[in-house]
């Protein structure tokens, strides 16, 4: 761990923390700069990458020869310099699998430390598949599974349960130096593919609980299963263009097996949504994730963009508990805490007068993913205003499509934009994001939208003025009535106004009529 001088160290306001991390792997090297928010969120300051393949460089004897590990020292002296720049107090710098598994990794650590300045750790590859599962489960709303972290020269595989990590094991192997032993700069023919995936096979095979566990997810980490999952996305002309938790079926990475592999570079570089920094290593880090994937008897394919940065972030903030309990409710909370006060206040209250109202209207079936959808909306339909208050209903939906909340799938994370957009008085034959996101909407979630957009809308009317005048609320449905009654400390004028106007779309989507009683605090 390195710590930046206090003479270096720009004002950094009132965060709780702002921290570098470097990773040194075996394709890349990364950096991200972090800064920690009041509420326990996080933003991205900025990021920088630069290719390495340093798992290329390592002779057949398994040593890192001097002018590749001098060849780290500017990029990492220039990764400390924008750290600083950025105010971070904090540089957390580790080596991952060239490093680890080459003969002469002490000497290795010992030339970039005295080079650089830095305090880099040399981490353990249980170590490795540790921090990548703290960074995909603080992120994606899953319990249990198998994790895949394939780099350039290892592949960490974790199986967690009830979000506990279970077991870890790191692979010397990963997409780059694999394509060294196997591949090489052409087409892969059958015979080597075949060899590669007999390979990877026997080595899991040594490991009985990675097929003990058949029907789990598949998380995958690293660039080879986010490339799988932006090449699947231009292919299907998906309309969300967030790799992050995107999910694959079986035959979605069988239809790249059976077509990159026997494309020249020249060809790969044409397919849509591939870099053009992996044209050659896509094809043996795919048939190692395939293989697994198989090995394991795993359902689907799940695409993490956090993993092990995000987990070694995680662990600077929260050293006692880097896990979040629950991803989704953390999220929801970290919202909140950053915005006004009278405004959590308001939020709060909307939220509970829109669990009341729907209750009360006694929906069955899908109901508790329906609790959750509203719940959500209604913590984030004002989420416009950061950009402005003016217009902020279409800047809610841009920013909860655009930075989604973790813990939600793709197709909630459209659902809950709309019921936030309709509970602000957007119409579903109006909205741009309704339109825009059709492919991944099902047929009924223009009338739940709908539905649940107008109990979002009553609900906010009950707090217009964002004072709760309105104290408390009960809700009963008898047929087609629907018995509101309101215990208000003032005339509530804003808010029987409000309530009346959006009392007409609520009685048509639920065909009921609201009868009104109105209360003085006691």
């Amino acid at each position: 761990m390195t710590t930046v001088p206090e003479i270096n160290r720009p004002e950094a306001g009132q965060v709780s923390l702002r921290a570098g991390i470097i990773d040194i792997g075996s394709n890349s090297i990364r950096l991200v700069v972090y800064e920690s928010e009041s509420g326990g969120s996080y933003r991205v300051l900025t990021e920088s990458r630069e290719a390495a393949r340093l798992s290329a460089l390592v002779t057949p004897e398994g040593i890192m020869p001097s002018p590749a590990i001098h060849s780290v020292v500017p990029v990492l002296r220039q990764f400390t310099e924008v750290c600083e720049a950025y105010g971070a107090t904090r540089i957390r710098a580790v080596a991952t699998a060239a490093i680890r598994n080459a003969s002469n990794s002490d000497q290795i650590i010992e030339i970039l430390n005295r080079e650089t300045g830095l305090d880099i750790e040399l981490l353990p590859g249980e170590m490795e598949g540790h921090y990548g599962f703290i960074g995909v489960v603080n992120k994606i709303d899953i319990a249990t599974g198998f994790i895949v972290d394939i780099g350039g020269g290892s592949t960490e595989v974790t199986l967690f349960r009830e979000r506990q990590r279970v077991s870890s094991f790191s692979f010397p192997f990963g997409a780059v130096n694999m394509n060294v032993r196997f591949g090489g700069s052409g087409p892969w023919t059958e015979e080597r593919m075949g060899e590669l995936e007999r390979f990877v096979l026997n080595e899991a095979q040594k490991h009985a609980w990675m097929s003990e566990h058949p029907g789990l997810d598949l998380v995958g980490l690293g660039g080879t299963i986010r490339g799988l999952g932006k090449m699947d996305q231009r292919r299907r002309n998906y309309s969300l263009p967030h790799t992050h938790n995107y999910v694959m079926q079986d035959e979605d990475v069988d239809y790249f097996y059976h077509s990159l592999p026997g494309m020249d570079n020249n060809h790969r570089k044409r397919v849509p949504g591939l870099s053009k920094n992996r044209i050659d290593i896509i094809v043996p880090g795919m048939i190692i994730l395939r293989t697994l994937f198989r090995h394991m008897k795993a359902s689907r394919y799940v695409v993490s963009a956090t993993g092990l940065r995000e987990g070694l972030f995680f662990e600077l903030l929260h050293p006692e508990q880097a896990v979040h309990e629950n991803v989704l409710e953390f999220e929801l909370r970290a919202l909140l805490s950053n915005m006004p006060r009278p405004r959590q206040l308001h939020l709060r209250q909307t939220e509970r007068f829109a669990r009341i109202l729907y209750e009360a209207l006694g929906e069955g079936g899908e109901n508790e993913w329906n609790r959750k959808l509203l719940r959500v909306a209604a913590w984030t339909y004002q989420t416009g205003t950061e950009i402005g208050y003016i217009d902020y209903e279409e800047h809610t939906q841009y920013l909860l499509t655009k930075r989604p909340l973790a813990g939600l799938t793709h197709r909630e994370i459209i659902l809950t934009a709309l019921i936030a957009a309709l509970a602000a008085k957007v119409k579903w034959r109006k909205s741009v994001t309704a339109q825009t996101y059709k492919d991944i909407l099902l047929p009924k979630d223009d009338e739940r939208t709908r539905r649940l957009g107008a109990v979002l809308q009553l609900a906010t009317a009950l707090d217009a003025s964002e004072t709760q005048a309105v104290t408390e609320l009960t809700a009963k449905r008898s047929g087609d009535r629907f018995e509101l009654t309101l215990t208000c400390r003032n005339e509530a004028f804003m808010e029987i106004r409000d309530l009346k106007a959006a009392a007409r779309d609520f009685e048509k989507e639920w065909n009921v009529k609201i009868e009104l009683k109105i209360k003085p605090a006691v």
